[in-house]
């Protein structure tokens, strides 16, 4: 087995492996590394492949160096396994770590992106939504949209992130099969909604929310409240809502800081609010340079988004073909809040609040 390696000042440490196996065209099935002592087959710190597959005799590895050993002269092994599980020999070297490279700089996500078949260049292809909403991890949970899959059979999905630096990665690719029956998908809906303060009652066992177009339909709702959740303590709290979906199934609970005043006698009146179409900003609070995207609960037509500051001034325009979503970026804007102008060519103009930090 033979290896290559560059140190890099972007949290890992590139590798190039070949094995030396007599079976013609043998695959990889992993690899590992150590540090001085040998712990065993096996027992290692996992590699990752660069490409995300192991499906080479040769792969270039990522060896993550947020634990380097102390400054000095070390002994960094690195040996691989077949696609069987046999283990190959241990690939040895000596590595010097200099105090300049003792400290890694924080590696977070700040994008991602997909696109089927061909690459259109990296932060051309189709955005990815952070799970939690926000791009502030090295590794990130993150949702791809599905509604415009490719034509029946085999296809190639590449994924792939951008670093704090807007330096895009390696882009991770997978093989899939679209299938006649996969291009249909189930209604997304809400079926139901509950609030509890401070400590979780159970699912369904909090108090109901009522949707604020009295239809629990749509996979994005308009929620109001009816009587405080008891027992409640004067002071701030936290107020919990979560949601349930049309498989019975519960969603994670949503949690914000409220100060409940709890010497208010009578009932507030809340005016009737007339219907009107659901628009999400995702994510929001967003980062300064970074776009978001702006989901609806059913499709518009050609309609322009205008990003104005607080003070009325008109940051960036842009216009849309119709459709239910629009990734709207963000470019030279500063932290603040900033609203939102979702101006459909027919019909009212809505407006929603974006925070930029």
């Amino acid at each position: 087995m033979a290896a290559r390696m560059e140190a890099e000042r972007t949290g890992f440490m590139v590798l190039a492996m070949a094995l030396t196996w007599t079976a013609a065209g043998q695959g990889l099935g992993g690899a590992e590394y150590y540090w001085d002592n040998d712990p065993g087959a096996g027992n290692g710190q996992a590699v990752m492949a660069a490409d995300g597959a192991w499906d080479d005799v040769i792969e270039g590895l990522l060896l993550e160096t947020s634990g380097l050993p102390g400054e000095g002269a070390h002994t960094l092994g690195l040996r691989a396994r077949n696609a069987q599980g046999s283990w190959g020999p241990t690939f040895t070297t000596v590595v010097v770590i200099d105090p300049a490279i003792g400290s890694v700089p924080e590696i977070r996500v700040t994008l991602a992106e997909y696109f089927w078949d061909d690459d259109p260049g990296g932060g051309s292809g189709i955005p990815m939504i952070a799970m939690d909403g926000n791009y502030d991890a090295a590794l990130e949970a993150i949702m791809l949209e599905t509604d415009e899959l490719p034509a029946i059979g085999t296809h190639t999905l590449s994924v792939r992130s951008r670093d704090a630096n807007a330096v895009w990665g390696v882009p991770f690719r997978v093989i899939v099969d679209v299938l006649p029956g996969a291009v249909s998908f189930p209604n997304v809906e809400v079926t139901a909604a509950e609030c509890f303060v401070n400590t979780d009652p159970g699912e369904g066992s909090g108090t109901p929310l009522l949707a604020l177009d009295g239809d629990f339909g749509s996979a994005f709702e308009a929620l109001q409240g009816g009587s405080i959740p008891v027992p409640v303590i004067a002071g701030a709290n936290v107020l919990w809502t979560r949601a349930r979906d049309t498989n019975g199934a519960w969603g994670p609970a949503f949690g914000i800081v409220a100060n409940i005043d709890t010497t208010i006698t009578g009932t507030v009146g809340v005016p009737d609010m007339e219907q009107e179409r659901v628009f999400v900003l995702a994510p929001n609070p967003t980062e300064a340079g970074k776009g978001f995207l702006i989901r609806s609960d059913r499709v518009l037509g050609p309609t322009r988004v205008r990003v104005t500051d607080a003070e009325g001034r008109i940051v960036a325009e842009h216009r849309f073909n119709g459709s239910n979503e629009w990734y709207v970026p963000l470019a030279d804007v500063a932290a603040g809040v900033y609203h939102i102008g979702i101006l459909p060519s027919e019909g009212q103009a809505y407006w929603r609040r974006l925070v930029v930090h």
